[in-house]
């Protein structure tokens, strides 16, 4: 792979990363108005913000065996300097994205009645609300940046957004 080559993927890393830049930027301002808090917009921005960081993950981390995915991984792993420890590269996040139709399939397959949705102040709120029968569809805890969601299994899935 050449540097011309090489820029392709840097110019789409790039526009991710701006995208992921602005949808965070757009769930700050909501977090701070009493009356956007708790509205749709904010999910809409996180799916947004997540979509983007998992194809920075795809292009930086690919799952793919192929000889030209793994070349293009460590060339822009070195180009970029990204570390192993990085939280671009697990694949968690990503997968609960653009597999979430899956989490709803499991919610109506054990007619699941109390699914939480909501942004909360800090953890203490969510282990209040939580309790033992809840399901968790999405929930931001906004003093830690944390956002918490299922796997497909139905274990908890959370990840800090910063």
């Amino acid at each position: 792979m050449d540097d011309s080559q090489l820029t392709w993927y840097m110019q789409e890393i790039s526009m991710h990363a701006y995208g992921s830049d602005i949808a965070m930027k757009c769930i700050d301002n909501l977090l701070t108005d009493p009356e956007m808090i708790q509205s749709r917009l904010v999910w809409f921005h996180l799916s947004s913000f997540l979509s983007h960081v998992g194809m920075i993950s795809k292009l930086v981390s690919p799952i793919s065996k192929d000889a030209i995915a793994k070349a293009r991984g460590s060339a822009l792993k070195a180009a970029l300097s990204v570390s192993t420890t990085s939280e671009v590269l697990p694949r968690s996040a990503r997968d609960n994205t653009e597999h979430f139709d899956e989490r709803i399939d499991n919610w109506v397959s054990a007619n699941a009645g109390n699914i939480m949705e909501i942004v909360l102040p800090d953890r203490n709120g969510y282990n209040f609300m939580r309790g033992d029968e809840k399901r968790v569809r999405r929930v931001l805890l906004k003093q830690e940046y944390v956002f918490i969601s299922e796997n497909r299994d139905g274990s908890k899935f959370e990840v800090e957004l910063r």
